[in-house]
């Protein structure tokens, strides 16, 4: 991210200056008097100097901007992706009732299972006392 912020003030340094020279040059060979020339110096300086500055505020409002933008963005995900992990929670907990449900349920039929077979034998074993 600084990177591109050191691209961009880089940008307009280079462009202000090459833009000063430029003007230095243009007026240098333009036939006026001392005077008049470093006033037009002068002047060209402020305006490439207020350019410079109104852009550089311009691209600061648009990285502001940007990062609102961002900001934004990244707190909406960020309820999303709450959203989803409290679903995924209910789901999951859901499914291990219904697991613990289906546990409970065999482990009761093995439980009838058990005492059927404990009868049966309780009853052979009693008709057979009985015959003998």
């Amino acid at each position: 991210m600084s990177n591109n912020s050191d691209s961009g003030s880089e940008f307009f340094k280079g462009l202000l200056f090459g833009g000063i020279v430029g003007a230095i040059v243009g007026i240098l060979y333009a036939p006026k008097p001392g005077k008049e020339l470093r006033e037009d110096i002068r002047k060209r300086s402020l305006e490439f100097k207020d350019d410079a500055e109104a852009k550089l505020e311009l691209a600061q409002k648009k990285a502001e901007a940007i990062l609102e933008e961002t900001k934004l963005k990244l707190e909406e995900l960020r309820k999303e992706t709450q959203s989803a992990v409290g679903g995924a929670k209910s789901k999951a907990t859901e499914i291990l009732e219904e697991g613990k449900g289906a546990v409970e349920k065999e482990k009761n039929k093995f439980k009838d299972a058990i005492d059927a077979g404990i009868s049966a034998y309780q009853e052979e074993k009693t008709t057979k006392s009985k015959k003998a």
